[in-house]
């Protein structure tokens, strides 16, 4: 049964009006259990329903207020594509397309002449060995999926942006790349993304197919260091492979894989961004509802899988 505290907390949230009253019913709930020295709550379905009040008022637009309805079970939602199913966050309305062109992004096109000057800059980070560690992490073994590359240094990564927080020292030796990232349209739903970093694939390296989180962003690919043969990624079947003059443009939430067959390091600038398929209203809406429900996730407490999927997961969740 909810404390007092908590049954405070909960008609809070369903009577915000705003996020910061969600922040500010947060706080609170943090506050009393710090005073009274009380454990988590375990009651999802009363937050779950919380929530939910809160949410559908985030937005009036048809598409947001119908992931919200499946979100907490309200609707059935059925992917429309067999080979795509994102691991967290399924937004229905955006059609299923596993690749796209440079064209089809808005504000990419335009920086694509850039990537010369970009490449250059990036190749002596690249150089620097040290700062490069195994992009799948030690905990990733217990995940049968992960566990040959858990640790590993056959897939290696240095994040320029990880969880919506900049590396603030290496994005001082990263001038050009800091001002092009300034112009992406990243997909801003911190503290899941936007993610920006270089990859390193290992040669004989062939990554295991694996499903993205959500279908709200994009993966782009820009080629730093390419082999001239022996290297490819597929997306949702489709098999296609680096130029240096454009990006490789994807839907990761779609079943997909990198291989490296040559002898040299396949190295890559990977990024987040928003899905061209989303109006400006409904970005907002879902970045504002991922962010409300990590909060409110954390001011509760301990709660199981169920009512409020969480969006952390164990193993990781990149894309080559």
């Amino acid at each position: 049964m909810a404390s007092s505290a908590e049954l405070d907390f909960l008609g809070r949230i369903e009577a915000a009006a705003d996020r910061n009253e969600v922040h500010d019913a947060c706080r609170r709930l943090r506050a009393d259990r710090r005073a009274a020295g009380q454990a988590p709550a375990r009651s999802e379905v009363q937050l779950a329903g919380a929530a939910y009040a809160y949410l559908r008022g985030i937005s009036t637009h048809p598409a947001f207020q119908r992931w919200v309805e499946s979100y907490f079970g309200r609707r059935t939602e059925t992917f429309r594509s067999g080979q795509q199913k994102p691991a967290f966050l399924y937004y229905a309305a955006l059609e299923p397309v596993p690749w796209f062109a440079t064209s089809q992004v808005p504000d990419l096109a335009g920086v694509r002449e850039g990537m010369p000057g970009l490449r250059e800059e990036l190749l002596g980070v690249v150089a620097a060995e040290r700062n490069f560690s195994p992009y799948v992490q030690v905990e990733a073994a217990r995940d049968p999926l992960w566990r040959g590359l858990a640790g590993s240094s056959d897939w290696l990564a240095t994040h320029l942006l990880q969880g919506g927080r900049w590396n603030s020292a290496l994005m001082q030796r990263l001038p050009r790349t800091r001002a092009f990232l300034d112009q992406v349209p990243l997909a801003q739903c911190p503290p899941h993304a936007p993610e920006c970093f270089i990859s390193r694939l290992r040669p004989g390296v062939e990554l295991p197919p694996h499903y993205g989180l959500s279908n709200i962003k994009l993966t782009v690919h820009m080629a730093i260091e390419l082999p001239t043969a022996g290297c490819s990624i597929t997306v949702g079947g489709v098999t296609r492979t680096w130029t240096l003059d454009d990006f490789l443009i994807f839907d990761d939430s779609f079943l997909h894989t990198a291989a490296n067959r040559s002898r040299q390091d396949r190295t890559v600038l990977i990024f987040d961004v928003w899905h061209p398929g989303l109006s400006a209203d409904e970005r907002d809406a879902v970045a504002h509802a991922i962010a409300v429900l990590d909060e409110m996730r954390s001011a509760w407490g301990g709660l199981d899988e169920g009512a409020i999927p969480a969006a952390e997961q164990a193993a990781p969740q990149g894309s080559g």
